[in-house]
């Protein structure tokens, strides 16, 4: 219902991405149109293009907001580089699982926000600390947010194996011998243990290059 402008206040930028972040929580990335941000608020699209360029403009306050909830405090400084790395990465991770539109947003955007650099720049810094050279530190920093991107995205699917085991009928799981052992413990991981274990062996693989 249209009208709610004036019982809100003033249409402005600040309220504008507001009523965007309602709607990708809510109902994610791929509903957000200017026509139903504009329904949102209550105005007409229009009236929206005063004070943002177009829908891509919207995502990339978005992902501003939500990167500046990690950048605008103190991020991880264990002295042991490869634990500052970890940490900044869990943090980081922990907030994604929190806001898997994100993903979404990026994929959309192709991009991120200026506030999103400072954790390459301090991811690189403990690389550097580390004594890895460019190389590694490039290849390091690409697989590091490949995991993490992908486990926010497909981490529902990582039980999978272990739904479609337990499906199966007794004498069925008779061949699967070895997936009846570690079956009780995979049902046991939660997502963020798993994240956690499966990003300390990929950075202590290129540590110990």
């Amino acid at each position: 219902m249209r009208g709610r402008v004036g019982q809100a206040g003033p249409l402005s930028r600040a309220r504008i991405i507001s009523a965007a972040m309602r709607v990708v929580e809510r109902d994610g990335v791929e509903v957000l149109t200017m026509r139903r941000l504009a329904d949102e608020i209550g105005t007409a699209p229009m009236s929206l293009y005063r004070h943002v360029a177009d829908k891509r403009e919207v995502l990339m306050e978005l992902l501003d907001v939500v990167s500046r909830r990690i950048t605008d405090r103190p991020l991880p400084a264990s002295p042991d580089p490869r634990r500052r790395l970890i940490d900044t990465v869990t943090e980081v991770h922990q907030v994604l699982e929190a806001n898997p539109w994100v993903v979404q947003a990026v994929l959309a955007v192709e991009e991120l926000p200026p506030s999103a650099l400072r954790l390459s720049e301090h991811m690189f810094a403990a690389m550097r600390a580390a004594g890895l050279d460019e190389r590694t530190a490039a290849s390091a920093h690409t697989a590091i947010w490949r995991y993490t991107w992908g486990h926010v995205f497909f981490g529902h699917l990582a039980a999978a194996s272990a739904r479609s085991y337990g499906r199966q009928e007794p004498a069925g799981r008779a061949e699967y011998e070895e997936m009846a052992h570690v079956m009780p413990a995979m049902l046991e991981l939660k997502s963020q243990d798993n994240f956690r274990d499966g990003l300390k062996a990929m950075i202590d693989g290129f540590f110990a290059r």
